[in-house]
């Protein structure tokens, strides 16, 4: 079964964040389970111990889900992966792979203004460690 929710408008991304939030488990733990149910991990093991890592990472990470609708359309599946920059001695960063049917002129026009409107203000947060990209089917 898909524990990827299929429908997540702002405010379901918001109270799915205050139902694990709120858990006697570790904060940490209960913001990467809320991301999971979000995000489909590849290497799950990786991802999560990139975002135990790198807590600051979350509440981007949640937000950005909740943006990407109006630019791929509703509740696209997005995975998450650390990715290692082999051009770059230790660069490692965790990428958002937003899956689309667009041609990839349309989709990178998207991914474009998704960037302009929205990433690139987050990009102080993110400190380099997060990007986003568009993967075809």
């Amino acid at each position: 079964m898909d524990r990827r929710l299929k429908s997540v408008p702002t405010i379901e991304v918001a109270k799915i964040w205050q139902e694990t939030s709120v858990s006697t488990v570790s904060t940490r733990e209960s913001e990467i389970r809320s991301l999971e149910r979000l995000y489909t991990f590849r290497r799950r093991a990786e991802v999560s111990q990139f975002l135990e890592r790198h807590s600051f990472l979350a509440p981007l990470l949640l937000e950005a889900y909740s943006k990407f609708g109006n630019y791929f359309g509703p509740y696209p599946q997005v995975f998450l992966e650390v990715v290692r920059d082999p051009e770059v001695h230790g660069l490692v960063e965790l990428f958002g792979y937003v899956v689309t049917k667009l041609t990839p002129e349309e989709a990178g026009k998207r991914l474009q203004r998704f960037d302009r409107d929205w990433f690139l203000h987050q990009l102080p947060q993110a400190k380099g460690l997060l990007n986003f990209d568009v993967e075809f089917l």
